[in-house]
């Protein structure tokens, strides 16, 4: 016995809605990052990779706008993070080009902004970075 085709498409139905409000999470999109030693912006683009979030370093610009190319670009700048529920993201890793180092990486996002972290034990520093679109 087999579903009736009402309830399969019911169920069908459900399952559209929950992958497409997942699909939506609101860290998606392209944010500009605090600026650097050196004054250059970056804009990183945060993307789903399986079931995580990965954010790749898409362009910087120098102090004046002008458009610089750094060993960032094209780069995974976080990948791993996942979703905690109410803004909060942890379980990735992210790398610190000022160091050439990656450590373990959260982020909070609220609004606009999200506070990115790269942490050592319980040591954490950041940056907050603000969405462009």
């Amino acid at each position: 016995m087999g579903l009736r085709p009402v309830a399969l498409a019911a169920v069908l139905a459900v399952a559209t809605i929950m992958t497409t409000a997942a699909s939506a999470d609101p860290i998606l999109g392209t944010w500009q990052v605090e600026p650097d030693h050196k004054g250059q912006v970056g804009q990183v683009v945060i993307r789903r990779c399986g079931d995580s979030f990965c954010g790749r370093v898409m362009k910087v610009h120098d102090s004046t706008g002008t458009s610089v190319v750094t060993r960032s670009m094209g780069r995974d700048l976080f990948w791993g993070l996942k979703a905690r529920g109410q803004g909060n993201y942890d379980g990735g890793r992210v790398w610190v080009p000022l160091y050439d180092r990656v450590y373990d990486a959260k982020a909070r996002l609220s609004g606009n902004r999200l506070r990115v972290f790269g942490c050592l034990g319980p040591l954490c520093d950041g940056q907050t970075w603000r969405r462009l679109r």
